[in-house]
């Protein structure tokens, strides 16, 4: 796919979201080199933005830069994602219950409620993905803590490589819905303490699975 004229997204921001999408759809894959001639010639970008593009992208671990060897796609091996996902874990408790203070209460449940019903309606749609990440992404926007988004962004980004795969399966995503449900549910009857077991025990759920992609 090539960028197309849009005044406003940037250039630098369509190269970075189309190789983002390629490298977690594997149309790159792992240990791809990635030169800026070969990006040019896929996206049509010039190189300034190529470069602007594949620092953010390096930023976030989906891309790796050795002195020796230019940039290619970051490869994972199990120990990796075993730290991302122990990591992504507690980043999501902390958000959730963060979230969920006396005075962010009330907007963190009424914002669940509606991306639940989002994601039950695109169950066999391409949108579920968004809508599957959205779910946790509540957390920490209605958490009010930037500094803590921050710190989970680059995780968050390098789990999407395996959960964009095994979302694909329908088995998947109703199984991935119906715990959110459940999270919810704790939440919405006060219990969390509850909604914290359900969380751990559904990201350890999503770990099995992305170690099944590798």
């Amino acid at each position: 796919m090539k960028i197309n004229d849009n005044d406003d997204i940037t250039v630098s921001q369509q190269v970075y979201s189309l190789i983002r999408d390629d490298i977690i759809n594997r149309r790159l894959g792992p240990g791809e080199k990635l030169t800026i001639k070969k990006l040019h010639e896929k996206y049509g970008a010039s190189s300034s933005p190529i470069r602007e593009a594949l620092f953010r992208l390096q930023q976030d671990g989906l891309i790796e830069y050795r002195s020796n060897a230019g940039m290619k796609v970051a490869v994972f091996t199990k120990e990796d994602l075993s730290e991302i996902y122990m990591l992504l874990t507690e980043f999501d408790i902390i958000a959730m219950k963060a979230s969920m203070t006396p005075s962010r209460k009330v907007g963190t449940l009424a914002t669940l409620a509606r991306s639940i019903k989002r994601s039950e309606e695109n169950l066999d749609t391409e949108a579920w993905n968004y809508y599957s990440d959205e779910f946790h992404m509540i957390f920490y926007s209605e958490a009010g803590n930037s500094r803590l988004t921050d710190a989970a962004r680059k995780i968050r980004a390098q789990s999407t490589v395996f959960s964009s795969s095994y979302e694909k399966e329908p088995a998947n995503r109703l199984e991935i819905f119906h715990q959110h449900q459940s999270i919810f549910n704790a939440l919405k009857a006060d219990d969390l303490d509850l909604a914290e077991k359900l969380l751990r025990s559904h990201i350890a759920a999503s770990y099995i699975k992305a170690l099944d992609t590798l």
